[in-house]
């Protein structure tokens, strides 16, 4: 709301007396169709109190904004939604968790793995994941912070690897097979 308020759009203030004026009609005329798609509060009774209620906390200015709280677990798992299917599947329990022939392979063997079932969609698929280790390594400055996360709060792993070393590793295999197997998927008009 407040990144609208600064390129143009209303403001924190304009937004409360909307919610003033919606509560009003939900006491005047709660059936009029005007409110037809507004939220309404748990028992509708409350919904102009609960409204009232939220204009004012606009208002006062007493709320804190998004630097002000970490991201929860479930925030970054939004961040992150290939790793949240790759990592426990290929990656989790300490190596790659596919078969038993693949008791001795090499982390880099997982990530050919991973690339081979992903062909030939992997111009689709490919650089999200590419993006998924830029974005760890950017948010995660430590391998303790990417174990508690990866291991423990997704459930994945990166086999015998720490995750400072896994993610480039990973992300250059993706980008190499890209460049190697697949013709750039846009060329300009001339």
């Amino acid at each position: 709301m407040r990144t609208a308020e600064q390129d143009g759009g209303r403001n924190l203030r304009e937004i409360a007396a909307e919610l003033r004026v919606a509560a009003e009609l939900f006491e005047v005329r709660p059936e009029d169709e005007a409110l037809g798609r507004f939220p309404r509060a748990e028992t509708e009774d409350r919904t102009p109190q609960v409204l009232r209620e939220i204009a004012g906390h606009l208002e006062s200015g007493n709320w804190w904004s998004s630097e002000d709280v970490p991201l929860g677990t479930a925030e970054l798992l939004l961040r992150f939604p290939r790793f949240s299917q790759i990592l426990p599947i290929y990656w989790g329990q300490d190596g790659v968790a596919i078969s038993d022939d693949m008791q001795d392979s090499t982390v880099g063997d997982g990530i050919r793995l991973f690339i081979e079932e992903a062909h030939p969609r992997c111009p689709w698929q490919l650089p999200s994941v590419v993006s998924e280790c830029a974005q760890a390594l950017a948010l995660f400055h430590t391998e303790e912070q990417m174990e508690a996360f990866f291991c423990e709060g997704m459930g994945g792993g990166s086999g015998s690897e720490d995750f400072l070393d896994f993610f480039p590793l990973l992300a250059r295999h993706c980008v190499d097979h890209l460049k190697e197997a697949h013709s750039p998927l846009w060329r300009p008009i001339r």
